[in-house]
């Protein structure tokens, strides 16, 4: 049983990430991978996926917010390189969001995995 509505595990995708996940009925309802330098203060967020029957219901605005809360003063960014109809995504959850979600090369303290 989890004790958080949230699920934080190695990333399955990227070597050295983490993935935030929300599960429904054993299934990612909502996951995003994430990376943090704090020597840096800049977090990046990647691939985000939800359940088609979830979009639209506040699980990837609710996903990212709680890592934000999670880890404060921090700058937010993605590695870039998205689909088209993902920039309206990322310009909607980065609105209000130190470094807003655009796109940034990791720092040199970290690898891209």
């Amino acid at each position: 049983m989890l004790v958080t509505p949230w699920q934080d595990t190695v990333s399955s995708e990227r070597i050295g990430w983490r993935q935030r996940a929300a599960n429904l009925d054993g299934e990612f309802a909502f996951s995003v991978d994430y990376q943090l330098c704090h020597r840096c203060r800049l977090g990046w967020g990647e691939q985000p996926y939800t359940l088609p029957e979830c979009e639209r219901c506040g699980l990837a605005s609710a996903g990212l917010a709680a890592l934000r809360i999670e880890h404060p003063n921090m700058t937010w960014h993605t590695l870039g390189g998205h689909l088209a109809e993902s920039k309206a995504f990322w310009a909607a959850v980065g609105a209000d969001v130190p470094g807003g979600y655009q796109q940034r090369r990791l720092c040199p303290h970290i690898t891209a995995g």
